[in-house]
C-alpha cells in the first residue's frame, strides 16, 4: 500500500508540472542595480546590469534586457520592453513605455524617449522629450535638443535634426548630416536629402519648416 500511494503521489505532481510547465528563469540583475527608491524593479522581467534601474518605479514591468548605467531616474524604464544599452535612458521617465532598442549614451533627459517606437541610434535623442512618441529609425548622434524629433514618424540619417524642434511633427526621410537647426524642418513631409536645410530660423521660421510649430 506504501508503495501505491507514493506512485499515486509521484503521477500526481508529474501532472501539475505539466500542467503548470518549467519554472521560468529569475532575471539576472546585476550589482548596485535595483537598489535605490520604491518599486524600483516591481515585476521586471529583463535582465540588469551593473548599477542600473535606480530611482522610484525606475524599472517597474520592465521587460527589455537592460546594460550598465542605465535607466536612473523616476520611472525612466517603466514598462520598457526595448533593449536598452551603456547609459541610456537617464532622466523623469526617459524611456517610460519604450518598445524598442536603444543605443549607447541615447535617450537622456525629461521623457527623451517616453513612448518610443523606433529603434535608437548611439549619442542619440538627447535633451527633453526629444524623441517623445517617436516612431521613425533614428541614426546616430541625432535628434539632439528640445523636442528635436517629438512626434517623427520617419527615418532619420547619422547627425541630423539637430536643435530645438528640429524635425517635431516630420514625417518624411530625413538624410544624413540634415535639418540643423532650430525648428529646421518642423512639420515637414518631403523626403530631404544629405546635407541640406541647415541653418538657423529666418524670421522665426525654420528652413525648411512646413506650417507652425506648435509646442511638444
Amino acid at each position: 500500500m506504501r508503495i501505491s500511494h507514493r506512485v499515486w503521489l509521484l503521477a500526481l505532481l508529474g501532472l501539475g508540472l505539466l500542467l503548470v510547465g518549467p519554472p521560468r528563469a529569475r532575471a539576472v540583475v546585476g550589482p548596485g542595480s535595483c537598489v535605490t527608491g520604491t518599486a524600483v524593479c516591481l515585476g521586471n522581467t529583463g535582465d540588469v546590469g551593473k548599477k542600473s534601474c535606480n530611482g522610484d518605479v525606475a524599472c517597474e514591468d520592465n521587460s527589455g534586457r537592460i546594460s550598465n548605467g542605465a535607466c536612473i531616474g523616476v520611472g525612466a524604464c517603466l514598462d520598457n520592453s526595448g533593449s536598452v544599452k551603456n547609459t541610456s535612458c537617464l532622466g523623469f521617465s526617459a524611456c517610460d513605455f519604450n518598445t524598442a532598442a536603444v543605443g549607447t549614451h541615447s535617450c537622456r533627459g525629461f521623457v527623451a524617449c517616453g513612448a518610443n517606437d523606433g529603434p535608437i541610434g548611439n549619442n542619440a535623442c538627447l535633451g527633453p522629450v526629444a524623441c517623445d512618441s517617436n516612431d521613425g529609425v533614428v541614426g546616430t548622434s541625432s535628434c539632439k535638443g528640445f523636442g528635436a524629433c517629438n512626434s517623427n514618424t520617419a527615418p532619420v540619417g547619422t547627425d541630423s535634426c539637430n536643435g530645438t524642434q528640429a524635425c517635431a511633427g516630420n514625417s518624411g526621410t530625413i538624410g544624413n548630416n540634415s535639418c540643423k537647426g532650430d525648428q529646421a524642418c518642423c512639420g515637414n513631409t518631403a523626403v530631404i536629402g544629405n546635407d541640406q536645410c541647415n541653418g538657423a530660423p529666418i524670421g522665426g521660421v525654420g528652413v525648411c519648416q512646413v506650417g507652425g510649430c506648435g509646442g511638444t
